[in-house]
């Protein structure tokens, strides 16, 4: 994470930072001012890709074979039971709500579990 992501999002008018470039083909964003369920939440992180093309052909073959679809819902699926196994407690932190069968979008309220998130996208 960049040393001055607050400053970064505050240049943006929206108040977003994506780094599109380090986990290519995971877009990482940083953002500020979402309310979600009526509460406020200063900073948010998200990782966001699109389970297509020869990128993921090795994973989307692993992910058919554990009788998963080979899409934005499969690929929340498994980093959901990854959670759920090897970082429960911090399942619950996980959203999966912009989620849709071309793009798994999943965003927590922490870097650290954002780190986490990503790592274990990335693997």
């Amino acid at each position: 994470m960049p040393s001055n992501l607050s400053e970064l999002i505050d240049q943006d008018s929206y108040g977003i930072w994506e780094d599109e470039a380090t986990f290519s083909p995971i877009k990482l964003s940083g953002m500020k001012g979402v309310v979600y369920a009526g509460r406020p939440i200063d900073l948010s992180w998200q990782i966001e890709f699109e389970p297509s093309g020869d990128e993921f052909e090795f994973g989307n073959a692993r992910l058919e074979g554990m009788s998963l679809d080979a899409d934005g819902y499969g690929w929340a699926t498994l980093i959901n039971s990854v959670f759920q196994k090897y970082h429960s407690e911090l399942a619950p932190e996980l959203q999966f709500g912009d989620t849709e069968e071309a793009a798994c979008v999943v965003w927590v309220e922490s870097e650290s579990t954002c780190r986490i998130l990503t790592e274990v996208a990335w693997n």
